[in-house]
């Protein structure tokens, strides 16, 4: 297990442990929570809102409808020889998600949940442009000849989600909290290469599809995401 995924798994425990005590009792004392609720999240896939509505009398089906949004642009450079790279990131994920939750018991805050979206920016983009000699594979190559490479590695729209996780979407008190786990699946990437100088004197294009495959099985995006819920219309 690497550090990030250490980290991801006891950052979970913690969430769950501290959640715990307080989602326990909101269940044992009154196990009739609100009717709908409106929440706001926050984790790795951004900030969003979400609004969830009871499906079953026994409170244990909740339906959720939301949206999330994260943007990075910050431009970054990478020194290669002389020289540097100046590369520009174009990453927005935006994502709107239908999903169902099911706590399988009756007075446990445990649940696992699935559901679809869509992303209207599937796609990572970079720009890149040279600042001086630099150097690729032991070739020396001037600021000129570097030219402009504009990357862009895109996913489908539709998605695919499940997941897992501890508290309430509608809580019982007038606040609630819980914290999700889980992975989105968004099919094999496509890569566009566009670009001028010195690439355009290879075979670079002839490689795309050999990218492409060896990028096929990243089609997954895991998702770690806080939640802090408000219950609306509770009952008296």
């Amino acid at each position: 297990m690497n550090k990030q995924s250490t980290f991801l798994f006891f950052t979970v425990l913690l969430a769950i442990s501290s959640l715990r005590g307080l989602a326990q009792s909101d269940f044992k004392a009154n196990p009739a929570p609100a009717p709908y609720s409106v929440g706001l999240q926050l984790g790795t896939t951004g900030a969003g809102i979400q609004l969830a509505r009871v499906l079953t009398p026994d409170s244990r089906l909740i339906g959720r409808v939301g949206v999330s949004y994260f943007a990075y642009n910050r431009p970054f450079r990478v020194k290669a020889g002389e020289g540097k790279l100046h590369i520009t990131p174009d990453l927005v994920m935006g994502i709107a998600l239908a999903s169902v939750k099911w706590h399988p018991f009756k007075t446990n805050p445990f649940f696992l949940t699935g559901g679809a979206g869509y992303t209207w920016r599937p796609d990572v983009k970079a720009n890149l442009v040279a600042e001086g000699k630099v150097k690729f594979g032991g070739l020396e190559i001037s600021e000129e000849n570097v030219g402009v490479i504009n990357a862009n590695l895109r996913w489908r729209n539709a998605l695919g989600y499940a997941g897992l996780g501890y508290g309430r979407s509608t809580p019982v008190r007038r606040l609630g909290f819980a914290v999700e786990l889980g992975c989105y699946y968004l099919g094999a990437p496509t890569v566009d290469l566009q670009y001028t100088g010195f690439l355009e004197t290879t075979t670079i294009d002839e490689q795309i599809p050999v990218i492409q495959n060896n990028l096929k099985n990243y089609r997954f995006l895991p998702s770690l995401q806080f939640l802090v819920t408000y219950g609306l219309f509770r009952r008296k």
